[in-house]
């Protein structure tokens, strides 16, 4: 029997790849992580929401706004921060956020040092903490704002001609700035249909096609989810046993 067979895009660097899917993020956020979703389905408009109610993502298309906004407050502790993404922001480098937002032991992970992966990716970073892509594509500030300094990455094909920008609160937890920035910054090219590559600047990027099979790319998507509601359902890892103190007691 015939295989059923699909073109699909190889394109590098990712950063350039255009937007992607959406259902990348929501679906996988929805379907894989159990945030739910109470939005008008007439609306083109998705608000997610995590299960104990205190992240929230919302995609709403602006013309002049960022597409994706994603935030958090901790009413008990205070807590709080956002970060948001022009609409060309490839799906991947958002769902490396929310991967790790919901990844079960988020709370009791390392903290992350961004810079160190952009160093060993090749990346150029200076003494101000800004940096740059090789190819001075993407360059990235830490900005001081009003006391708080936030995270500014912008994406451009040409001076002042940005491509998308993407920003993190000064609160930001750096594991997820982090996860952002090791998936910026991964050589891996990044998957798009014919339709996806409409309108990219084939001059600026690397594009190889090749054929797979259409039952694996309709698969895709299915398979992500299925990982992700099975780290979920997972349970965590026993905490090491406290080691026996050496402290002497006295009489």
């Amino acid at each position: 029997m015939k295989v059923s067979k699909v073109e699909q895009a190889l394109i590098s660097p990712r950063y350039l790849a255009g937007p992607g899917a959406p259902e990348w993020v929501t679906a996988a956020l929805h379907a894989g992580a159990g945030w739910r979703h109470g939005q008008d389905p007439l609306v083109p408009r998705v608000i997610l929401s995590s299960p104990d109610q205190k992240s929230m993502l919302r995609l709403e298309p602006s013309l002049s706004e960022p597409w994706w906004h994603l935030s958090h407050r901790d009413g008990r502790t205070g807590a709080q921060w956002q970060a948001s993404f022009d609409g060309a922001t490839p799906v991947e480098l958002i769902a490396a956020v929310t991967d790790a937002l919901t990844h079960p032991d988020y709370n009791a992970r390392a903290m992350a040092e961004p810079y160190k992966l952009l160093m060993r990716a090749g990346w150029e970073v200076a003494s101000s903490s800004d940096f740059r892509s090789p190819d001075s594509r993407v360059r990235g500030e830490r900005h001081n704002y009003s006391g708080s300094t936030d995270w500014r990455i912008t994406a451009s094909l040409y001076a002042d001609d940005p491509v998308w920008k993407a920003r993190f609160s000064g609160a930001t937890p750096r594991v997820l700035v982090a996860a952002f920035l090791a998936a910026l910054s991964d050589p891996e090219p990044v998957l798009r249909s014919h339709e996806q590559t409409q309108g990219l600047s084939l001059h600026r990027i690397t594009m190889r096609w090749r054929e797979r099979p259409a039952e694996s790319v309709a698969q895709a998507l299915p398979e992500r989810i299925e990982q992700l509601a099975a780290r979920r359902a997972s349970p965590l890892p026993p905490a090491p046993p406290t080691p026996p103190s050496t402290r002497r007691h006295s009489r």
